[in-house]
C-alpha cells in the first residue's frame, strides 16, 4: 500500500469525517454524453462497478453504502439531480469525468458544495491530465487520480477517514488552494484481479440485451493524440477461459450484444482460442459481437475466426494514408496488408468502420480528401472522418506549438487549424464530407407540421396566460419548451425572457424552443430568438459544431412547428427552414 501520510488539512479532516458506526454514504457520479438524437444515448458506469467491486475486494464494503444514478436519474437536469444528490446526503462523491460532462460535473459540485460543504470529491476518468486547462483552478477536487483508479481508490477512502493523503504519484490533493501530488508508484492494476468476477451480481447486460466486456488492458502503440497508451507500459489480459466464461454467462442473462471495450482487441495473446471459444458458445449465432481492431495485424485464420464468431461489425483506425503523417503521431500501419484485410472483412460478411481523422500534423487537404475516396471504395464500410481533439495530457497537445495548432482550450478542444490546414481547407473538408453524406446529429427538419427530432419531454407554454419567466416547467436534461398564443410576435418580451430563464436556470442541458404559430409570424421573432441564444456562453456541443467557422448552434435548437389545419406560404415556410438552418446544427 502507498505510503500515508499527515497533511496541513489532517486535523482538519479528522474533524469534518466524523466518527460513526453507520457507514459513510459514497455516491459514483457519472454524467452522460447528452445527444441531439431522439432517444437518449448509453452511459453505462463501468468505472463505478469497477471501483465498487475495488472497495468490496480491500475488504471495506462494511463501511460504506454505495449508489450510483439510475437511467431514470441519468436523464433529469441540474436542478432535479441537485435534489436527489442533496436528499441522499452522501460523504464522499466519485466522479468520472470525460470531455463531454467535466464542465457539467464542476457545475453541479459547485452547487452540491453549497449545501453539502463537508462532502468529500474525488474525480478521475480520461478527462484528468495533470496539466488539466481548467480542473484545477476550481478548486473543486479534494483528491485527484490520473489513470487506473481500482488499486488506489481504497487507499484513498482510507486516507480520508483518517484524515490523512496518500503519496502516489498519480493522486493530486488538495492543500490550501494548491494540488500536491504524490512520489510514489501504484502498484500495478492486473486485469484478472481487478475486474467484478463473472458471476457477480453486476455483470448484466442492459435492458437492450447490450453488454460490455473489457479482455485486455494497454495498447500496442502510443499515439501522440491519445492518452490510453501513455498511462500504462505493460499490457494486461484476460485469457481465453475467462473470456468464455464471462461470455458464457452473459448469455445466461440475456446478451444479446457484446462490445468489446479493449483498445486493440486482436492485441490479445490467446486471441486465436478466444475466437474457437466463442464459435462454439455462439454456435446458433444468436449472439453479436463488436470490437476495435489494428486490421493490418490480423491473419486471414483470424478475419475468418472473427466472422464465425459472430462478429457482425469491426471498426478499424487508420487515421491517414500519409507515410509522413502516420510517423508523425507515432501511428505504424501496413498499407497493403490494411487494404487486402478490409476487403477480406467484407468478403466475410463483416461490416467495417473505418476511423479517419483530419488536423493532423503535416495532413493537407489533398490527403485528406484522398483518404476519403481511398476508404470509401471498400464495400458496406462506413467511414468515419473526426476532428483531430488536443486533448489534455497528450503529446500532440504538448506539441502542439511545433505544429502551429490552434485548437479551443474548452471541450472538445478541436483543432481549428495547422501549418499546412488552415481553417478555410478544415472547412472545405467538413463540407467534401458532407456532400457524400449528412453529418451526424443534423437536425432533419426545422419548420414543418411534424417534427421528427423533438425530445421527449414537450412542455406547452400558453403566452397568454402570462406565466411568468421563472417558471419554468419539466425536469429532463433533454426539454423542448412548445410556445403558443394567438401572436407570438406581441408577446415576444414574454417569450425571450423565458427563454433567458431557461438557459440561465439549466446551461448544460439541451433546450429546444418550438414556436407553434396559428398563422405566419413576422421572421424577425427568429431573428429575436436567435440573437438571445447567442448571448448564451457555448456548451461544449456548439464548439464541436462550430468547426470550421460554422458558426452554429447544437445545443439549443429553435423549431417551428406548424398546425396541420393552419394555412402558411410556401415562401414563408422555405424563408423560415432556411434562417434556422443558417444558426442552428
Amino acid at each position: 500500500m502507498g505510503r500515508i501520510c499527515p497533511s496541513p488539512r489532517s486535523v482538519v479532516q479528522r474533524n469534518l469525517m466524523p466518527n460513526r458506526k453507520s457507514p459513510q454514504k459514497l455516491l459514483f457520479l457519472q454524467l452522460p454524453r447528452l445527444e441531439n438524437d431522439a432517444a437518449a444515448g448509453e452511459n453505462l458506469p463501468i468505472a463505478a462497478l469497477y471501483l465498487s467491486h475495488a472497495v468490496e475486494r480491500a475488504g471495506l464494503s462494511s463501511k460504506y453504502s454505495s449508489r450510483w444514478l439510475t437511467p431514470e436519474e441519468q436523464e433529469l437536469d441540474d436542478r432535479h439531480l441537485l435534489k436527489k444528490i442533496l436528499d441522499w446526503q452522501p460523504d464522499i462523491i466519485c466522479c468520472t469525468l470525460y470531455l463531454w460532462n467535466i464542465e457539467r460535473t464542476l457545475h453541479l459540485l459547485t452547487r452540491v458544495r453549497q449545501d453539502l460543504d463537508c462532502v468529500k470529491v474525488i474525480v478521475g476518468g480520461p478527462e484528468v491530465a495533470l496539466q488539466h486547462p481548467f480542473l484545477f483552478r476550481t478548486g473543486i477536487p479534494d483528491a485527484v487520480v490520473v489513470g487506473e483508479g481500482e488499486v488506489v481508490f481504497p487507499q484513498i477512502l482510507s486516507a480520508l477517514e483518517q484524515g490523512l493523503q496518500t503519496d502516489l504519484r498519480q493522486v493530486a490533493w488538495k492543500t490550501g488552494r494548491r494540488y500536491s501530488w504524490g512520489k510514489l508508484p501504484s502498484p500495478a492494476v492486473i486485469l484478472p484481479e481487478c475486474l467484478p468476477p463473472a458471476h457477480h451480481s453486476t455483470w448484466n447486460p442492459d435492458p437492450a440485451g447490450m453488454a460490455y466486456l473489457e479482455t485486455g488492458r494497454g495498447c500496442l502503440f502510443r499515439c501522440s493524440y491519445c492518452r490510453y497508451g501513455h498511462l500504462r507500459r505493460k499490457m494486461t489480459f484476460l485469457d481465453e477461459a475467462e473470456v468464455s466464461r464471462r461470455v458464457h454467462i452473459l448469455m445466461d442473462r440475456g446478451a444479446k450484444e457484446i462490445r468489446f471495450v479493449d483498445p486493440v482487441f486482436n492485441a490479445n495473446p490467446a486471441l486465436q482460442d478466444i475466437l474457437n471459444s466463442l464459435c462454439k458458445l455462439n454456435r446458433k449465432g444468436k449472439l453479436k459481437f463488436f470490437a476495435e481492431v489494428q486490421a493490418d495485424l490480423l491473419t486471414p485464420d483470424q478475419i475468418h475466426g472473427l466472422a464465425k464468431a459472430g462478429f457482425s461489425e469491426l471498426e478499424a483506425g487508420v487515421q491517414s494514408l500519409d507515410p509522413f503523417v502516420l510517423q508523425a503521431i507515432r501511428r505504424p500501419v501496413r498499407l497493403r496488408r490494411l487494404e487486402t484485410n478490409l476487403r477480406l472483412m467484407a468478403d466475410e460478411g463483416v461490416r467495417v468502420t473505418i476511423d479517419l481523422m483530419y488536423g493532423l500534423p503535416g495532413q493537407t487537404l489533398q490527403e485528406v480528401r484522398h483518404s476519403l475516396q481511398w476508404a470509401w471504395q471498400f464495400k458496406g464500410a462506413n467511414v468515419q472522418c473526426l476532428q483531430t481533439l488536443l486533448l489534455p495530457g497528450t503529446d500532440l497537445r504538448t506539441e502542439k506549438r511545433r505544429w502551429r495548432m490552434q485548437a479551443d482550450d474548452r471541450p472538445p478542444y478541436g483543432v481549428r487549424s495547422t501549418s499546412t490546414l488552415p481553417p478555410e481547407d478544415i472547412r472545405a473538408i467538413e463540407e467534401f464530407m458532407h456532400r457524400k453524406s449528412p453529418l451526424d446529429c443534423m437536425t432533419e427538419k426545422f419548420v414543418g407540421a411534424t417534427l421528427p427530432d423533438l425530445f421527449n419531454e414537450r412542455i406547452t407554454l400558453d403566452l397568454i396566460n402570462k406565466q411568468r419567466a421563472d417558471e419554468i416547467p419539466g425536469f429532463t436534461s433533454r426539454r423542448a419548451l412548445v410556445f403558443k398564443a394567438p401572436s407570438l410576435f406581441a408577446h415576444r418580451k414574454n417569450l425571450t425572457a423565458m427563454v433567458r430563464r431557461a438557459l440561465t436556470s439549466e446551461p448544460n442541458m439541451l433546450w429546444q424552443f418550438v414556436l407553434q404559430p396559428e398563422h405566419e409570424e413576422p421572421l424577425d421573432l427568429l431573428d429575436d430568438m436567435v440573437a438571445e441564444l447567442k448571448k448564451c456562453p457555448k456548451h461544449w456541443m456548439d464548439r464541436f459544431a462550430s468547426v470550421a467557422g460554422w458558426d452554429r448552434i447544437a445545443a439549443r435548437r429553435v423549431f417551428v412547428l406548424l398546425k396541420p389545419s393552419g394555412r402558411y406560404a410556401k415562401s414563408w415556410m422555405a424563408t423560415a427552414e432556411a434562417l434556422l438552418e443558417d444558426h442552428f446544427y
